[in-house]
């Protein structure tokens, strides 16, 4: 059975790097789809994150002018993996998200500023 759930990220700064007073931020909101028969087994999460982190990173992609062309904004896709695995609430999958690469025990300052 496809499960969606969704995030929402705001305060995204679509020109990254360093943040100033005049970063422009927008709002980022993502639904991602996943088989929820897959969380039964520890493979089976494993591909359920991969999957979810593929969606984070499309949902966070930016224009860039220093590299000519998309980026992913590492932050925004990591904020948007720690939202989905919390909703998501599977132990399989939290125990795959602990060795991931956007693991992060909590939102980005920004985002947290952001929900204030």
């Amino acid at each position: 059975m496809k499960k969606s759930v969704s995030s929402i990220l705001f305060a995204l700064s679509i020109f990254g790097g360093v943040a100033h007073a005049d970063t422009v931020y927008s709002e980022v909101s993502a639904t991602f789809t996943y088989d929820k028969a897959l969380l039964a087994s520890e493979d089976g999460a494993a591909k359920v994150l991969d999957s979810i982190e593929t969606q984070a990173e499309r949902a966070c992609r930016k224009v860039s002018a220093v590299s000519l062309g998309l980026t992913v904004d590492k932050v925004c896709a990591q904020d948007l993996v720690f939202q989905a695995v919390d909703q998501i609430s599977n132990t399989n999958l939290s125990s795959q998200y602990a060795s991931s690469v956007y693991y992060t025990d909590s939102v980005s300052e920004r985002l947290q500023l952001a929900s204030r």
